[in-house]
C-alpha cells in the first residue's frame, strides 16, 4: 500500500493525533481545474516530487455547521437540493496534496481530523506554507 506521510509534525500540534485517510474517499473542496491551474502556477508538482508532503492535511466530516457555512458561502457543488452538505470527509487544507496523491498512485494520506473551526485554524496556523514559499 502506497501511503503519503508528512515530513514534519509541528511540536506545537503534538496534542493533535494524525491518522490515515483513503485518498479516494476524501472530498476536495475546490474544482479540480482550479487546483491544477494553481499547482502549475506555483510549481507544486516539482515541490511534491522533490520534497514530498511537508505537513499533514486537515479533514472534517460533513456534519458540522461551519462546514456547511464554508461550502454554501462559496457556492460549491457540495450542497444538495435540500440545502444539506453531501455526506463525506472534506479536505480543508491540503486539497492540492490530495489531488497529487491520487494522480501519483497513493492510496492513503496522513492528516488531522478536526471537529471545530477553531481547531482547524490552530492547525493551519502551524502548517501553512504560502504559495511563494513552498520548497522547490
Amino acid at each position: 500500500m502506497k501511503i503519503l506521510y508528512a515530513k514534519q509534525h509541528p511540536e506545537q500540534l503534538k496534542e493533535y493525533q494524525t491518522q490515515l485517510f483513503n485518498v479516494n474517499e476524501l472530498i476536495i473542496i475546490p474544482a479540480d481545474d482550479w487546483l491544477i491551474k494553481r499547482m502549475k502556477q506555483f510549481e507544486y508538482d516539482t515541490s511534491f516530487k522533490n520534497n514530498g508532503m511537508i505537513y499533514p492535511i486537515t479533514v472534517s466530516t460533513h456534519e458540522h455547521d461551519w462546514v456547511k457555512e464554508r461550502l454554501t458561502r462559496k457556492s460549491l457543488p457540495h450542497i444538495d437540493e435540500q440545502g444539506n452538505v453531501k455526506p463525506g470527509l472534506y479536505v480543508h487544507t491540503g486539497n492540492k496534496r490530495v489531488l497529487w496523491a491520487r494522480e501519483n498512485g497513493y492510496e492513503q494520506i496522513e492528516g488531522y481530523l478536526v471537529s471545530s473551526k477553531e481547531t482547524k485554524a490552530i492547525i493551519r496556523s502551524k502548517t501553512h506554507i504560502g504559495h511563494e514559499s513552498i520548497p522547490k
